[in-house]
C-alpha cells in the first residue's frame, strides 16, 4: 500500500495542473476561446520543442533499436484497438455517425498531452524520447484513419496529407534524425527550445482540466456507450498490451512498461476538435474524452503501481 501511495503521489502530482484548469474554467478565468489559444500554443510551439529537446539525447544503438520497436508496437496495437472498437460498435448496432465516433474515441489515446508528462515522471527524458516514438506510430494512424472516420461518408473525400505531416510529426522525425546522427543541438538553440518545451506539461494538463469543467456529467450518467469506452480504453487495452509485452520478454523492461502505460491513456483530447472540424459526432466524442480522462485520474497511478512490481 505504501508503494501504491508513493507511485500515486508521483503521477497524481500531474493532476494538480488538471485541478487548476478545472478551477480556472469554473471561475471564468479560462473560456472556450482561451482553450483554443492554449491548444494552439501547445500544438505549434511547446510540444514540438519538447519533442526535439527530449529526443536530442546521447542515446545508445540499443536505445535507438528499442525506439523503433516502440514505433512498430504502437502501429500494431493501435490497429488491434481499432479492430476491437469496430467490433464493439457494430455489436451495439450504433448508427453510422455514432459508430465511427465510438471507434475514434476508443481506439486513439491521449499519448501526447498526458502520455508525455507521465513518461517524463516515470522515466525522465528517455521516457519522453520513447513516448515520442510511440506517438509517431499512433499519430500517423490518428491523422489518417482517425480523420477519415470523422469525414462525411455520404460523399467521397480525399485525405489532406498536411494533417498527417503536421508540425508535431515533423518534430518527431527531426528529433529522430538528430538522434540517428548523434548530433547535439548547440546551446544557443537547445536552451530556448528546452525552456519552451518544459511549458508543455503544465499547459497541457491545465487544458485537460478546463475541458473537464466545460462538460456536463448529467448527460453521461447512464450511457452504456460511455461506460464501454471507459472499460475498453482504460482496462481492456492496457491488459491487451500487457499480454503482448509478455510475449517479448527479451525487450528492454522500460520499453515494455512504457508501451503498456501509453495504452492506458484516456481518449485523445484533440479528438473533439477533429470531430467538430469534419462534422463528426462531437457530443459523443467529448463525453468519451471527459469520462475516460476523469477515470484515468485513478487508473493511471494504479497501472503505474502495478507495473512497478
Amino acid at each position: 500500500m505504501a508503494q501504491l501511495l508513493a507511485v500515486g503521489a508521483e503521477v497524481g502530482a500531474l493532476f494538480f495542473y488538471v485541478f487548476l484548469g478545472f478551477l480556472g474554467r469554473r471561475l471564468s478565468i479560462l473560456n472556450t476561446q482561451g482553450d483554443k489559444v492554449v491548444s494552439d500554443i501547445i500544438f505549434y510551439f511547446t510540444m514540438p520543442a519538447l519533442t526535439i529537446t527530449s529526443m536530442n539525447l546521447q542515446v545508445t544503438d540499443r536505445e535507438l533499436a528499442s525506439a523503433f520497436l516502440i514505433l512498430a508496437a504502437a502501429v500494431v496495437l493501435v490497429l488491434i484497438s481499432y479492430f476491437l472498437s469496430a467490433l464493439a460498435a457494430n455489436w451495439l448496432h450504433l448508427p453510422l455517425k455514432n459508430n465511427y465516433a465510438f471507434r475514434m474515441t476508443t481506439a486513439f489515446g491521449n499519448v501526447a498531452y498526458l502520455g508525455f508528462p507521465v513518461a517524463y515522471i516515470l522515466w525522465d527524458r528517455l521516457g519522453v524520447f520513447y513516448a515520442a516514438m510511440y506517438a509517431l506510430g499512433h499519430n500517423v494512424l490518428f491523422w489518417t484513419l482517425g480523420v477519415w472516420l470523422m469525414q462525411d461518408h455520404t460523399r467521397r473525400a480525399s485525405l489532406d496529407w498536411r494533417q498527417v505531416f503536421n508540425i508535431n510529426i515533423l518534430a518527431i522525425i527531426l528529433g529522430l534524425i538528430l538522434a540517428l546522427l548523434h548530433f547535439q543541438l548547440p546551446p544557443l538553440i537547445y536552451k530556448p527550445l528546452d525552456s519552451m518545451g518544459q511549458a508543455t506539461i503544465p499547459l497541457a494538463l491545465i487544458l485537460v482540466g478546463s475541458m473537464l469543467a466545460e462538460s456536463s456529467w448529467r448527460t453521461m450518467i447512464g450511457q452504456k456507450i460511455v461506460y464501454l469506452m471507459v472499460i475498453m480504453r482504460l482496462i481492456i487495452f492496457p491488459v491487451l498490451a500487457l499480454a503482448a509485452m509478455a510475449l517479448v520478454p527479451q525487450w528492454d523492461q522500460t520499453v515494455r512498461l512504457l508501451i503498456i502505460m501509453e495504452m492506458a491513456m484516456p481518449a485523445a483530447a484533440i479528438a473533439p476538435a477533429i470531430a467538430r472540424k469534419y462534422d463528426g459526432d462531437y457530443a459523443l466524442i467529448s463525453e468519451g474524452v471527459v469520462t475516460t480522462t476523469m477515470v484515468s485520474l485513478l487508473t493511471i497511478p494504479l497501472w503505474a503501481w502495478l507495473l512497478s512490481y
